[in-house]
């Protein structure tokens, strides 16, 4: 303010506006200290400092800047004590300073004493929302175990031409230009949501007639913590008789909710800003909700008769870079030659090919070994295009095996060791292998032994047909036959079907080697690698990371099968082996992480250059976790189904707060995510998954009776047809701002509650932040009619197991309270004493939870 200032009359109209206890805070007039600040940063100081129980309805801060000028900033906690009923503050507080400088009794204080919220009431407001909002809004990152306050804003200001549209559809529907923009508000988080409920084929012209006007008061935005604001100008100047008053925009450095769009003008241009929680947001993805909002409006106040859902949110400049970029189909393809044949090439190579027990056996050796197993295939009648399945202990013999069953022409299903039960026996049934290679004989494994009573069925003996001692080691020449067909099958690799039976999903030679030779190069696991072999068996990434090595000669190590899944043997094995790659699931990381941590710092795996997880979603918390531990190993998230082997890569290189992105699409496929009408979804929006490539299974295996998947593989309309083969994942994705793919879950996990729709490996990844949690998994439960009425909820605590189980789910309770606010979640706890069950991949086995 510049001009006369009647300090004297100031103080007396503050009181008369705020109450007689209402501070004036003059204490900055003059003072050294605060010259240093400009003034906008000098205000936003005052506006940090916080309210507490004892204080008035909102504060006045003055100080003097010069002669004549003055800076003065008015504070209140909450909407409900800068609104009143003779208007906002700042028209109260003028009103009564005119009455006192010309001589007027000015009008008693409307509000005396702190507001309703800081009075221990509850103020009037909007309804709350319905849903938890960080389940909605496009973050960057996590919600934060404790909840987070600190935020910043980002104006924008969309010119005269989007005011002028703005007022001429208001003016047509008989509504208010804040009407219109707070319509577009919602009609964006509905975009967000993804609701399949029917809301995104309302048009929008009938969202405007559903939607109130705003006037001045906070309006919270269904489906999302977010809020809309209008904040008219006119009706918020302060007006000083003999003062020029000049209005600074100031931000307090905090944010009542994770997103509030600020209205401040839409004549002559369409003015304001958007504010949000550092904790959750970039700026840059500020923006792009901005760019987003501005675009869904301009399409909105064209044609308003457009369905919601119909209505675009990207430019088509972005639409065109994001398809580019979603389209790994053109990048140069790896590994043309099956591998077996690449394989062969090594046969003359220095160093080990498999190195297990201590030993080592050369590409020479293991060549020659798989041209004997070839032999000894075809000698047993297996024909070319045969299945033979795999059933061996871990050792060189074994990986000699998997190159054997390809020389002879026949494809793979490779079984782990030890386990059988119904499961695998069904797998056999429907496998009907022309040949069940095993290490020994059929009285040594239960599973051999049912299946050598089945009709048809033929053994074969590795150590027999490879020899032993000297006799291994003599010189059958590896097989120089004719490459495979590229289109023919390579291997045959199970999964849980939907039905709970096995599904077996067949693979090319073309898609393995194309998959082994990028992994190989990519990751560097060449000569001078040595590659932990992990993966079950039964598992296609236990095939991949076998082939990737050998294809590009490196050292595989396999991990002895007492050693595998116990981390504390699985560490030093590690260091004493000198693994330089670990793929794992990061479930089974957290376990290492925990072992390495413990152990001292010549105890560590230092030698691991690269840990590849895979299989399950990528807490930020552990990425952090092992970037401490491990500061020198590259850290890769890879996803993918097996009907594709994998999709996407993602390299982790700096810290990492939220969800870990599943990343870019790999060569040789294009990834995109599209809603439930095959539209292809802007970012920050949720959708399906799906993948195109000429490495899409080209079957699953047929089972008499079982159920036909054609809509899985059914094309994304709008695509032009070229050949290559569509795949549905059922994973939940949407596009980052960024450009990345983030993967939000199964669509399979995401049950209605109570109306809401709620995302169960959520609710996991929330309840997991908190540091009592070892693990959890939650299980829906639902009513005779289907309706899911509570969850379980499956909790494993960290530390003391003797402490009283009931402070434990208390505990549990108010954090899910805390992470998803309103949304009541009706949980039953169940305070595990031992790990949550896990099948052959290292996944959570719900099936057995909910026994």
């Amino acid at each position: 303010m510049t001009g006369g200032l009647d300090l004297d009359a100031l103080r007396k109209a503050w009181r008369a506006t705020a109450g007689d206890g209402a501070p004036l805070e003059p204490a900055a007039v003059g003072r050294a200290a605060d010259r240093q600040f400009g003034d906008g940063e000098l205000c936003a100081r005052w506006a940090a400092l916080p309210f507490t129980g004892g204080d008035t309805a909102a504060r006045l801060h003055i100080a003097r800047r010069s002669r004549g000028e003055h800076l003065l900033l008015l504070v209140a906690p909450d909407a409900e004590a800068w609104e009143r009923p003779s208007g906002a503050l700042p028209i109260t507080l003028s009103d009564a300073y005119r009455a006192v400088v010309t001589g007027q009794r000015p009008p008693g204080s409307t509000r005396r004493g702190a507001s309703p919220a800081h009075r221990g009431e509850e103020p009037s407001k909007p309804a709350a929302t319905t849903a938890p909002g960080h389940l909605v809004l496009p973050a960057d990152r996590s919600r934060p175990h404790l909840p987070p306050h600190a935020g910043s804003t980002v104006a924008f200001d969309w010119g005269p031409e989007p005011g002028r549209r703005t007022a001429r559809l208001a003016e047509a529907e008989g509504v208010t230009p804040a009407a219109v923009l707070l319509a577009g508000f919602r009609a964006l988080v509905r975009h967000y949501a993804g609701l399949d409920d029917g809301s995104l084929s309302v048009t929008f012209r009938e969202l405007l007639h559903a939607t109130s006007d705003p006037g001045s008061r906070p309006h919270r935005i269904e489906q999302a913590d977010a809020v809309f604001v209008h904040r008219d100008p006119a009706h918020a100047a302060l007006r000083l008789p003999g003062a020029r008053v000049r209005s600074l925009p100031v931000h307090n450095g905090t944010a009542a909710a994770d997103l509030t769009l600020v209205l401040q003008g839409t004549e002559p241009r369409t003015t304001g800003f958007l504010e949000y929680r550092t904790a959750l947001f970039e700026a840059a993805s500020a923006r792009r909700l901005l760019e987003q909002l501005a675009t869904l409006l301009a399409a909105a106040t064209a044609d308003p008769g457009t369905a919601i859902g119909e209505l675009p949110l990207e430019e088509v400049r972005h639409r065109e870079l994001a398809l580019r970029a979603s389209d790994g189909r053109t990048a140069e393809a790896a590994g043309t030659d099956a591998v077996h044949v690449s394989v062969r090439r090594h046969a003359g190579q220095d160093g080990a090919a498999v190195s297990f027990g201590g030993a080592g056996t050369g590409y020479g050796e293991l060549t020659a070994h798989a041209a004997r197993i070839a032999e000894a295939l075809t000698a047993a009648g297996v024909s070319p295009g045969s299945p033979v399945a795999v059933r061996m202990e871990p050792g060189p013999r074994r990986i000699a095996v998997l190159l054997g069953v390809l020389e002879a022409g026949a494809h793979l299903a490779w079984f782990a060791p030890g386990v059988g039960g119904e499961r695998h026996k069904s797998m056999l049934r429907d496998l009907r292998p022309a040949c069940m290679v095993l290490d020994g004989g059929p009285q040594e494994d239960p599973l051999a032994g049912w299946y050598a009573d089945e009709p048809g069925a033929r053994l074969l003996d590795a150590s027999r047909a490879v020899g032993t001692g000297a006799d291994a080691s003599g010189g059958t020449a590896a097989t120089t036959g004719a490459p495979p067909d590229p289109s023919g099958l390579a291997y045959l690799a199970f999964t849980s079907g939907s039905t709970g039976r096995p599904k077996g999903i067949a693979q090319s030679h073309a898609a393995l080697a194309q998959f082994a030779g990028w992994m190989g190069s990519r990751f560097a696991m060449g000569p001078g690698a040595r590659v932990a072999q992990w993966v079950s068996p039964e598992h296609d990434p236990a095939l991949a990371e076998v082939f990737a090595t050998l294809v590009a000669g490196g050292t595989l190590c396999p991990v002895p099968e007492r050693v595998r899944v116990n981390p504390d043997k699985l560490v030093p094995w590690l260091v004493k082996e000198g693994i330089t790659h670990l793929q794992t699931v990061p479930s089974f990381a957290r376990d290492l992480l925990g072992v390495i941590n413990d152990s001292g710092a010549d105890d560590r795996p230092h030698a691991l250059s690269h840990l590849l997880l895979m299989g399950e979603a990528l807490p930020g918390e552990l990425v952090e976790g092992l970037r401490t531990a491990l500061p020198r190993t590259r850290l890769i998230n890879l996803y993918g189904p097996t009907e594709t082997i994998a999709a996407t890569w993602h390299e982790i290189t700096g810290p990492t707060a939220g969800p870990v992105p599943i990343g870019h699409p790999l060569p040789g496929r294009q990834v995109v995510v599209v809603d439930e009408h095959d539209r292809v979804c802007p970012a920050g929006v949720t959708g399906e998954l799906v993948v195109r490539s000429p490495y899409v299974t080209p079957g699953y295996l047929t089972v008499a009776g079982g159920p036909h998947h054609d809509a899985l593989f059914r094309p994304v309309a709008g695509f032009v047809p070229d050949g290559d083969r569509w795949y549905r994942t059922g994973d939940l994705a949407r596009l980052r701002f960024d450009g990345a793919l983030e993967f939000r879950g199964r669509s399979d996990f995401q049950i209605k509650l109570f109306g809401n729709r709620v995302e169960l490996t959520e609710i996991e990844a929330a309840l997991a932040r908190d540091p009592s949690v070892l693990e959890c998994a939650v299980l829906p439960h639902a009513n005779g009619q289907g309706l899911v009425t509570r969850l379980g909820v499956y909790v494993v605590p960290r530390g003391d197991p003797e402490r009283d189980a009931r402070e434990d789910v208390q505990a549990w309770r108010a954090h899910l309270r805390r992470q998803f606010g309103p949304l009541a979640l009706p949980a039953v706890f169940t305070r595990l004493t031992s790990r949550l069950p896990r099948n052959a991949a290292g996944k959570v086995d719900r099936s057995r939870l909910a026994r």
